[in-house]
């Protein structure tokens, strides 16, 4: 019978036969692993490519996401020379997701992309400041990052299109980084990507005016002064005419002025105060002078037709001064608020009749709940003074609220108790915080008058 117990000595001998065999094995590991880990990723040598496949693609054929991936049959690659084509797939803006596996046979590979195409809409792309290359040679530059590219961009080729800008500033050895910025369309309401130079200095040398005829143009750049002390951006000078300069046309009846895109061009004979500026026209589409026709209400329950039209101040026949109409419609949604309807919306829409010249406006109006007044409370002053000030107050609990009311009272009827505390006790307070807070479950509005 063998004894289930080993003497120390056989422990020991057990130990020694364990240790030697860990030895054995663990050379032969090292011995056969290289081999085994190069058969299986021997793309650390080069290897020849004799085959591209993807695997994944809907919206495009097989030689467009060849050629975005700039790998050609026949070319020696290796490990990095995959990276790098991957990372000009992503760079292209055709894929959102990416990646790759490669089959070799001897020192021939064939890699196989995996891929999930991008489906997103593409936005336009404005080149902001790039004043020293035209837009061909921008689509150009675009294009051998993004094969696609034909103005506008999907959001994954943001970071190809900034690799291919500063490559074109590099090559004309302009010091500058690109940025990026999305942005959004204000007339459109749609999505914009701005491309702009960072660190250079761009000024505006002069400023030109084409298509002006209903202006002169010596009122326009009277108005636009702001613009020649500041660097070129075509955003800015874009954004600054349809803040500063549309309105002069609108005040004319020019109701459907726009400018176009600035163009800019590089001034050769600039002064020591403009050098590397640039000269910049702004061409106008001044259109018709519109007369007024009428205003169409839909919607409006709560105030009558001749309520919102005499709050308009519109008259039949006259010069649609488009400032005057903007006016009239805020009047309209002040009378709304003066109602208690602290939420009501008012959309406008002009609607043109060209060969009359005539504009009516159409009003959609979402009038919203009516809100009536809760509680009102004071603080920081004598408790006599506060009673004397809610005296004043004449809006009840109960009573419709009327939005404009607080600022009025605090105009007209706080500054007569303020005068009579400093007749009394010789002080005054140094400041005054209102504040209201309407309750959309109760439909009520609390009001709060803090002297400080």
């Amino acid at each position: 019978m063998i004894s289930p117990y080993l003497h120390r000595s056989q422990i020991a001998a057990v130990r020694r036969k364990y240790l030697t065999l860990c030895a054995i094995l663990l050379l032969i590991f090292l011995t056969v692993a290289p081999g085994a880990r190069a058969r299986q990723a021997p793309a650390a040598q080069n290897m020849r490519l004799i085959g591209i496949e993807f695997s994944g693609l809907q919206q495009h054929s097989q030689d467009e996401a060849i050629a975005a991936s700039g790998l050609r049959i026949g070319q020696s690659i290796d490990i990095p020379a995959l990276d790098a084509a991957a990372q000009r797939l992503m760079d292209s803006g055709l894929f959102k997701k990416l990646s790759y596996r490669y089959r070799t046979n001897g020192n021939q590979a064939t890699v196989v992309f995996l891929v999930e195409e991008a489906s997103g809409a593409r936005a336009p792309v404005v080149f902001d400041n790039f004043v020293w290359f035209s837009d061909e040679e921008l689509l150009n530059a675009v294009r051998r990052q993004v094969p696609d590219f034909d103005g506008r961009a999907r959001d994954e080729a943001i970071d190809g299109i900034t690799k291919s800008l500063q490559q074109l500033l590099q090559e004309r050895k302009i010091k500058g980084q690109v940025e990026y910025a999305p942005s959004v369309d204000l007339s459109t309401g749609k999505q914009l990507h701005i491309f702009s130079v960072e660190g250079v200095k761009i000024p505006i040398c002069t400023l030109h005016f084409s298509g002006a005829t209903a202006i002169q143009e010596s009122e326009l750049l009277r108005n636009s002064r702001p613009l020649t002390d500041s660097d070129y951006k075509r955003s800015f000078v874009l954004s600054f005419a349809e803040t500063n300069l549309i309105p002069l046309y609108r005040e004319r009846g020019h109701l459907r002025a726009s400018f176009s895109a600035p163009e800019a061009k590089l001034e050769t004979n600039s002064d020591r105060d403009c050098q590397n500026g640039v000269a910049v026209t702004l061409t106008v589409a001044e259109g018709p002078v519109y007369s007024w026709d009428k205003a169409e209400w839909v919607g409006n329950t709560a105030l009558s037709t001749p309520e919102l039209n005499w709050a308009l101040g519109m008259k039949a026949g006259e010069l649609a001064n488009g400032l005057k109409i903007d006016k009239g419609l805020e009047a309209a949604h002040k009378a709304y608020e003066n109602r208690g309807y602290l939420t009501a919306r008012l959309k406008a829409a002009p609607v043109f009749e060209d060969p009359g010249q005539r504009v009516t406006y159409h009003v959609e109006i979402k009038e919203g709940p009516q809100y009536r007044m809760g509680m009102l409370t004071m603080t920081g002053l004598p408790e006599s003074t506060i009673e004397r000030l809610k005296e004043r107050w004449s809006l009840h609990a109960g009573d419709v609220y009327n939005a404009y009311y607080l600022a009025e009272f605090l105009k007209k009827e706080v500054p007569k108790e303020i005068t009579a505390e400093m007749r009394e006790n010789g002080s005054a307070p140094k400041s005054i915080d209102s504040r209201v807070k309407p309750d959309p479950q109760r439909l009520i509005v609390d009001v709060t008058i803090n002297f400080k």
